[in-house]
């Protein structure tokens, strides 16, 4: 998995600054499993995302965490385990920053914690 980490977040992030969101979001659903049913222990995909972020930290590329977002939410579909990437926005001073970050089961597995950021947008695997 960490090689899987180490080569995914170079490359969405290269998908996202070529591509755009919507485009990187439509290759990796079609790389990624068709059915998404797997139910998996909130530990394990927070080893996974931990993972993604030590990847992130000790690489010589260092991955945003929109970057990290992204990465887990498509290989957690790749096992079939059904995630959600929430953008928002924290405001920090009055200032408000763009954020991002994947729930499982309703908790947050990597990124800003929802009560930190307002969600303004949800992406979802199993969604068309």
């Amino acid at each position: 998995m960490a090689f899987g980490s180490s080569v995914s977040l170079p490359v969405v992030s290269l998908l996202l600054k070529h591509g755009g969101f919507r485009r990187t979001e439509r290759i990796l659903k079609k790389m990624s499993r068709q059915r998404i049913s797997r139910d998996v222990c909130v530990n394990k995909v927070q080893r996974i995302a931990n993972m993604v972020s030590a990847v992130a930290r000790r690489s010589p590329y260092r991955a945003k965490i929109l970057d990290q977002a992204i990465t887990l939410w498509w290989l957690l579909g790749l096992m079939g385990i059904d995630s959600t990437v929430r953008f928002g926005i924290y405001k920090i001073s009055g200032v408000a920053e763009p954020r991002a970050w994947v729930v499982y089961k309703n908790q947050v597995m990597i990124g800003n914690s929802p009560g930190e950021s307002e969600s303004l947008l949800d992406v979802n695997l199993n969604r068309g």
